[in-house]
């Protein structure tokens, strides 16, 4: 099962609005890939609060290219764009094990 942590950091000032996009891109995520993405959490740093992660769960390999084309998925990076303080940086991970 294919794992992903996403990582956003966002200019300072525009946390709220980058909260608020991707609440959007979590209820289309939930919406629209039912079954094959797992989990689809967006979290916030507690000690740097203009960084974010995307902690992605998918069934298989297909659900995350899938996920990537989404048009769901397009929206989110363009209102996200002129948000970010660079580029996101992405982890892809293999579960070992978990509590489910």
């Amino acid at each position: 099962m294919p794992t992903i942590i996403a990582k956003l950091t966002v200019q300072e000032g525009k946390e709220e609005e980058f909260k608020a996009a991707g609440a959007e891109m979590v209820a289309a995520v939930k919406a629209n890939e039912a079954g094959r993405t797992l989990m689809y959490t967006l979290t916030q740093n507690k000690k740097a609060s203009t960084e974010f992660f995307f902690i992605e769960s998918y069934a298989d390999d297909a659900a995350v290219d899938d996920h990537g084309k989404t048009p769901h998925m397009a929206a989110f990076g363009g209102k996200i764009g002129g948000l970010l303080a660079g580029r996101p940086e992405i982890t892809r991970l293999d579960k070992i094990a978990s509590v489910d």
